[in-house]
């Protein structure tokens, strides 16, 4: 039982290994803090991303990534272990994201969204920005956390509308699929299918 001396934070916490040690990361407007899993012992701490606490830490290409959308719009990629505090961040960026949708990284590339489905593609080793305001074919809003698999990136608005992002350096929606319900929730990927939980139905695709 560790007391966390930081503001209210909605953000589900995301395990990183570095240097043959978990890390638990836990992202904070005020600070973020890693922690030992195991004992809630804290192994370091840098500045948050100052507004709304709620996006899952990334983890990839040996760093943990914060996001934030509101108030400010954040962008932190970290260097987890046990490194000089001085070089703890790698890089910035303090546009592109949305309030409660996560962001996601996937492959070779990291995508941010914001509500109402404009995406930026980032290099995420660097920060390096390979495209920005790319749009989806019609008007939406986005309550739900994007997911990823077999070379797309899907989209689902609170419209039911799936937008299937190409992943890649290039923007392009290749597909959009409708359940003509309304859906507040990310989509999961289990056993071969997309299940997706719309306002009144819980929808399973696939084979």
């Amino acid at each position: 039982n560790t007391t966390r001396t930081i503001e209210v934070s909605w953000s589900t916490p995301a395990i990183v290994q570095s240097g043959g040690r978990p890390e638990l990361v836990t992202n904070g407007n005020d600070l973020i803090i890693a922690s030992d899993p195991a004992t809630g012992k804290e192994l370091w701490r840098t500045a948050g991303v100052k507004s709304n606490a709620i996006h899952t830490p990334l983890v990839g290409h040996g760093l943990v990534i914060l996001t934030a959308g509101y108030p400010v719009k954040k962008v932190i990629a970290l260097r987890p272990g046990a490194v000089p505090d001085a070089e703890r961040v790698a890089w910035e960026y303090t546009r592109g994201t949305g309030y409660v949708i996560s962001n996601i990284l996937y492959g070779d590339y990291l995508y941010l969204f914001t509500d109402n489905g404009i995406v930026t593609c980032l290099d995420p080793t660097t920060g390096a920005v390979k495209y920005e305001g790319g749009r989806i074919p019609v008007p939406a809003r986005f309550m739900g956390s994007p997911v990823a698999f077999g070379g797309f990136v899907a989209m689902t608005s609170e419209e039911g509308d799936t937008f299937m992002l190409k992943a890649g350096p290039t923007h392009q929606i290749v597909r959009t699929n409708s359940i003509d319900e309304p859906v507040y929730s990310s989509p999961a990927i289990a056993n071969g299918r997309i299940y997706i939980r719309a306002d009144k139905h819980l929808f399973a695709i696939g084979k």
